[in-house]
């Protein structure tokens, strides 16, 4: 029998998110693995966030990734795994 431990909500803000986002991505596995339920959350938040905000990625044909916001600021950089669907 599976031991259920409890859940609990805790708030962040955009750059908070963002942070946690960076070092969870940055240690891989060791540490995407056990928080994996944390990660899935963090990243449907950015998602829908960049969504309501209309920015607009797209994967270019040398792999990298170019990020459009509504005002037109363009950003070019490599992919991270979550954005190419191996998250």
């Amino acid at each position: 029998m599976a031991l259920e431990l409890p859940n609990y909500t805790i708030e962040v803000n955009a750059f908070e998110a963002g942070v946690l986002m960076g070092m969870i991505e940055k240690e891989g596995g060791r540490v995407r693995s056990p928080l994996s339920n944390v990660w899935r959350q963090l990243v449907e938040l950015k998602k829908k966030y960049e969504k309501d905000a209309g920015v607009v990625k797209r994967l270019l044909p040398n792999g990298s990734l170019e990020i459009t916001d509504v005002y037109g600021n363009r950003i070019i950089r490599p992919p991270y795994s979550w954005e190419i669907g191996n998250s």
